[in-house]
């Protein structure tokens, strides 16, 4: 028992935070009851904590994916998220204190992990953030691209 709290302690803060990775359990243990409990049917939880509603998407076991926009609404959107919320978020939620901005091609935020791992977007018509390991990104590609 001691050695598993010794560990923790030398773990960086980030990597106990962090949501993306973390089993249905350990999301539920983090937000607290789920709005709504989709997982059998398309691997989704919604929960709604500190003013913030959260979509997290399972694979195989694993979040890989987080939709996060605020719980309040403004003509039928939710409110729009302040810069430092979403650099907050980006830590906390991606697990990674450093984030890099890609270059604006869209109105749309677009950053990247340093190691390429996490690709996070801010759609600023819709006011959503919205994190995903790469593996998400290229699975969301491919099923655009598939015959219907």
């Amino acid at each position: 028992m001691n050695y598993l709290l010794l560990l923790l302690l030398f773990l960086p803060a980030s990597l106990l935070h962090a949501e993306i990775g973390a089993t249905p359990q350990q999301s539920i243990s983090r937000y607290g009851t789920t709005e709504r409990d989709a997982i059998k049917e398309s691997g989704l939880l919604y929960f709604r904590k500190g003013g913030l509603c959260t979509i997290a998407h399972f694979y195989q076991g694993r979040c890989d994916l987080l939709s996060i926009f605020s719980e309040k609404e403004s003509m039928g959107f939710p409110e729009e998220l302040s810069d430092e919320r979403i650099t907050s978020l980006l830590k906390s939620e991606g697990g990674f204190s450093e984030w890099t901005a890609a270059p604006r091609f869209t109105i749309n935020g677009v950053w990247r992990t340093p190691d390429g791992k996490l690709i996070a977007v801010y759609d600023t018509m819709r006011h959503k953030l919205v994190i995903m390991t790469h593996d998400a990104y290229v699975r969301e590609q491919r099923a655009k691209k598939a015959p219907r």
